[in-house]
């Protein structure tokens, strides 16, 4: 009964899909001030890949150098997911996670494991929350350090994120999708 159930939930998603993309919203949970809360359950949505960042490079959430090397794992709400999967077109409500976590040192041969979460930043596409943001997109951060990570974020300024977005993903609706090989869409 559960299958059929969230067989019919995807269905009418797809069905959703084909819809001028103003008419799709997925929940965002969005406070009065205009901060959005920290998901809770973003570990449970689906991982569409993991980046390896070495010891030193600039960390895009705060630009500063990290010391040691760290993982980015890249979540997505499940119905975003689904949704643009089956067209190609993020839908209004997407939420995108990048996960943080610091990696244990390592000597020349050993492998490279994680040490603890590290930090969590979030993409959200929302057409009327922000009509004049590239994309339609919104960029938050929930901190650079070990949990607890922040209950809340607000907005960052477009400098911090969209910038790179606009110019190096232009051609993608402002979403790294070739940078994870969980975005990568069957062409028929």
């Amino acid at each position: 009964m559960k299958r059929l159930i969230a067989g019919a939930a995807v269905l009418a998603c797809f069905s959703a899909a084909s819809m001028a993309e103003e008419a799709i919203k997925l929940p965002v949970s969005f406070n009065a001030d205009g901060t959005v809360n920290r998901p809770l359950n973003h570990r449970q949505w689906v991982n569409v890949g993991t980046t390896l960042i070495p010891q030193g490079e600039i960390n895009i959430i705060d630009n500063l150098p990290i010391p040691t090397s760290e993982y980015i794992d890249t979540y997505v709400e499940p119905m975003a997911f689904a949704i643009y999967m089956a067209t190609g077109t993020w839908p209004n409500g997407t939420q995108i996670v990048k996960e943080f976590t610091a990696t244990k040192q390592a000597d020349a041969g050993e492998v490279l494991t994680e040490s603890h979460y590290n930090g969590l930043a979030m993409l959200v596409k929302d057409v009327q929350r922000f009509p004049t943001e590239t994309g339609h997109l919104g960029y938050f951060n929930f901190g650079h350090h070990a949990e607890p990570y922040e209950a809340t974020s607000k907005l960052l300024p477009r400098e911090q994120c969209s910038a790179c977005h606009e110019a190096l993903a232009s051609d993608q609706q402002y979403i790294f999708g070739d940078h994870h090989i969980g975005l990568a869409r069957q062409q028929n």
